[in-house]
């Protein structure tokens, strides 16, 4: 695992004997100032400045915003890190309802450049994987708007990349939750993973507050192997034992990520399976909740079809007479290819640089 910023900036106030009290001004610079260079904190001695930027590099942030697009209530940024890596990562803007009156600000951050899982239908897998992104260019998908004064009131990993699947994932965890640095409450931050058991449960020991989603997709185990591979390694009812234990551990409510793509997944027997493997889950089925999400196309042809509004409608009427708490996800970028599973590299596959 690769140093952290705040290891290296540790490493050099002790190499300069600097009192303790610098480490806590240096941290409040970063994490709580609007400066994006060392060279405009004003803060620190301008010795210690010059020795931050000289071995650090000037710019505090690990990534670079090269690109941005806007759209109906998201806006997607297409980050480079140090090593010219690619990652996107969307701001979507909520706007007020019965729940809250104020307009909720999420983001959705990645956790690796590429993945190498391979699910299908996922643009993303179409790239392939090509690294575990450093808890600084994770956590720094939230300083970026948090230095341009912009609120975030919630994280979801749902980017590109399984966030289990990365070890760097814990440290960035504990970035954004630290009250001196990002500042997060844990009950506001997400991970969606597609069944990695280790990471399930590493996540009830360390971080049992941070809210759990399982990308399922099909209640079909064939099926799902065919579509998302990893299956063959963490079987759909292993994986269901280790969410039944963090509902158990935990209290909290554990989504279930279902994309519904046409003529594949839609059918009323999906429907019906489904219906019967959540309510196999034990005592606390209530707190189980499934999210519909109409399958977004990504750029280019695809084999996977979006079903239509009358087949959503018939699937998601069947969980719910049967008692299942069911939310349709809104479709919130896709405008800009931003909605979820659209974090497509169209850099890699088209060679755009």
């Amino acid at each position: 695992m690769s140093e952290s910023r705040l290891q290296k900036i540790e490493e050099i106030l002790a190499d300069m004997k600097a009192p303790p009290y610098r480490l806590k001004q240096a941290k409040h610079a970063i994490y709580e100032s609007s400066a994006e260079k060392y060279s405009e904190i004003s803060t620190l001695p301008r010795e210690l400045i010059g020795e931050l930027a000289s071995q650090l590099g000037d710019e505090i942030l690990s990534l670079k915003n090269i690109h941005e697009v806007e759209g109906r209530q998201a806006q997607k940024i297409l980050f480079e890190t140090f090593d010219k890596h690619r990652i996107e990562t969307v701001r979507m803007l909520f706007k007020p309802n019965e729940e809250r009156d104020d307009f909720h600000s999420s983001l959705c951050i990645s956790s690796q450049s590429g993945c190498a899982l391979g699910c299908k239908f996922c643009a993303t897998g179409s790239i392939g994987f090509k690294k575990n992104l450093t808890a600084d260019e994770i956590s720094d998908q939230v300083l970026y708007f948090k230095k341009k004064n912009l609120t975030v009131n919630s994280v979801a990993f749902m980017g590109m990349g399984e966030p289990f699947a990365n070890p760097n994932l814990w440290d960035a965890l504990q970035i954004l939750t630290e009250k001196d640095l990002i500042g997060l409450s844990r009950h506001k931050i997400s991970i969606s993973t597609v069944g990695i058991i280790p990471g399930i449960e590493r996540l009830i020991e360390e971080f049992p507050q941070i809210n759990l989603a399982f990308s399922l997709h099909t209640p079909f185990s064939n099926q799902r192997e065919e579509l998302m591979p990893i299956t063959k390694a963490y079987p759909i009812n292993d994986v269901l034992e280790s969410v039944k234990k963090y509902v158990l551990a935990t209290n909290n409510k554990v989504f279930i990520a279902y994309a519904l793509m046409e003529g594949l997944n839609d059918s009323l027997d999906h429907a019906k399976a489904l219906v019967n493997l959540i309510k196999k889950q034990g005592s606390k089925t209530y707190l189980y909740h499934i999210n519909l999400i109409r399958y977004n196309p990504g750029p280019g042809d695809s084999e996977f079809k979006r079903p239509s509004v009358g087949r959503v409608n018939k699937f998601m009427e069947t969980l719910t007479k049967e008692g299942l708490h069911v939310t349709l996800k809104q479709n919130f970028g896709l405008d800009i290819y931003a909605a979820c599973g659209q974090l497509y590299g169209k850099y890699e596959t088209e060679g755009e640089h």
